[in-house]
């Protein structure tokens, strides 16, 4: 005899009585299902960021979405781990954005950004353009996305993780991983 899962076989599920809708409701199952696959086992090349690559002097880190959104499935971060990952630089800066910049009075090092991010809390130098990321439990509901409203919706949103770190998503995976982000 085998099992019954609603979750992986809609298709048995009584509650839908028309085949068209529980076909509709297979398929948005299996989406997410292949965007959950992906935000937890996609490989990802992580360089230049911020707080991370710098914080532990590698150049390259391979991960994956749980890297930084790091409890599997929901995209918690289970520790505080302020980050850069390019939002604040003054290339990704729009007309409405203000546009800093910074000096270091030690080393007359300068940078532009558009947020100067955790060093107006911590006053440091490293600090600058890094952002503790929200946690993605209910994230369907609030967008715009990111501290800055940088991405509209979520498809933005990936657009912009999928370009930042070279990723390659398909039109498909880019779907299926934004039907599984809009379930957290």
């Amino acid at each position: 005899m085998t099992a019954y899962n609603a979750w992986t076989d809609p298709g048995q599920d009584a509650s839908f009585a028309d085949p068209q809708q529980r076909e509709r409701v297979a398929a948005a199952r299996r989406a997410i299902a292949r965007g959950q696959a992906l935000f937890n086992a996609k490989p990802i090349q992580i360089r230049d960021v911020k707080g991370l690559n710098d914080d532990l002097n590698i150049a390259t880190i391979p991960g994956t979405c749980t890297t930084c959104h790091n409890a599997p499935n929901v995209g918690n971060h289970s520790v505080p781990l302020p980050l850069d990952i390019g939002l604040a630089d003054a290339s990704r800066r729009t007309p409405d954005m203000p546009l800093y910049t910074l000096r270091n009075k030690t080393s007359g090092q300068t940078v532009q950004t558009t947020d100067p991010g955790r060093a107006l809390i911590t006053g440091k130098w490293n600090d600058i353009a890094r952002f503790k990321g929200p946690i993605l439990r209910g994230l369907a509901g609030r967008a715009p996305y990111f501290h800055n409203g940088f991405a509209k919706d979520l498809n933005e949103a990936v657009e912009f993780y999928d370009t930042r770190f070279g990723m390659g998503l398909t039109a498909e995976e880019k779907a299926d991983l934004v039907a599984f982000l809009r379930t957290l």
